[in-house]
């Protein structure tokens, strides 16, 4: 029986110091690059930018919301979460009307200006 309890803390200190060599040799990786480490302006705020760049003929059509994710840069490097590109629209006073028939594609959503 000792001599298990041995092996096991034998074990258990030859992980702990693996696991503490690791960490010192990954913590350069952990932290962010200041010239990574930029904020992005609140997704309203850049929605705004990206809104206004649109010609006004073309807001009048209706804009999809793929379209605008897809243009759009999120949190953590891909696309914003359409849930909070739809909330931030609705923050600008933008409104969303369904086609639910009398479309070759089926249902679309589309989103006009108020």
């Amino acid at each position: 029986m000792e001599e298990k309890s041995k092996e096991d803390h034998l074990f258990r200190d030859g992980l702990l110091s693996a696991l503490m060599s690791y960490r010192k040799g990954q913590s350069d990786h952990i932290l962010p690059d200041t010239s990574e480490a930029r904020t992005l302006a609140p997704l309203h705020v850049r929605l705004q930018k990206k809104v206004d760049a649109i010609p006004a003929a073309t807001q009048q059509q209706g804009l999809s919301l793929l379209e605008l994710q897809v243009r759009m840069k999120g949190r953590k490097g891909g696309m914003p979460h359409v849930g909070e590109l739809a909330s931030a629209l609705r923050k600008l006073g933008w409104i969303r009307r369904r086609q639910w028939s009398n479309s070759e594609d089926g249902f679309r959503a589309k989103w006009y200006p108020n």
